[in-house]
């Protein structure tokens, strides 16, 4: 089902942000001279589970596109957009500020025009 497998695309990507700044903070040494680099992330295990969530989302997306018009994938792909903060305020205990829910809210309302077509497309399918 390209739906499901869109689905898992984006709690693998989801998955994968959170994963990569949990090894992100894990990793923090100002005083290493490579830390600019980003390449001390990969000492931390949660870095790794971070690249695994990105790879296997990316092959779910090739999945995906290969069946669902990208004009319905790419932006119904977009509730990342909405997952990721609401995760960083879940598992990360961070804040989102009012601007930040007002997008949020606006990329759901975008979420729901697009949905529209897909509903109409899903029928034709």
């Amino acid at each position: 089902n390209p739906w499901l497998q869109l689905a898992i695309c984006v709690l693998l990507a989801t998955a994968a942000e959170i994963f990569l700044k949990l090894g992100a903070e894990a990793t923090a040494d100002p005083t290493n001279g490579w830390s600019w680099t980003g390449l001390t992330g990969l000492r931390s295990g949660w870095v790794w589970w971070g690249i695994l969530a990105s790879v296997i989302s990316l092959f779910n997306w090739l999945a995906t596109l290969k069946k669902l018009p990208l004009t319905i994938a790419f932006p119904v792909g977009q509730a990342v957009h909405i997952l990721v903060p609401l995760s960083s305020l879940v598992f990360l205990g961070e804040a989102i500020s009012s601007r930040r829910w007002i997008g949020i809210g606006l990329v759901l309302v975008g979420l729901m025009i697009v949905a529209r077509p897909a509903a109409r497309l899903e029928e034709k399918l």
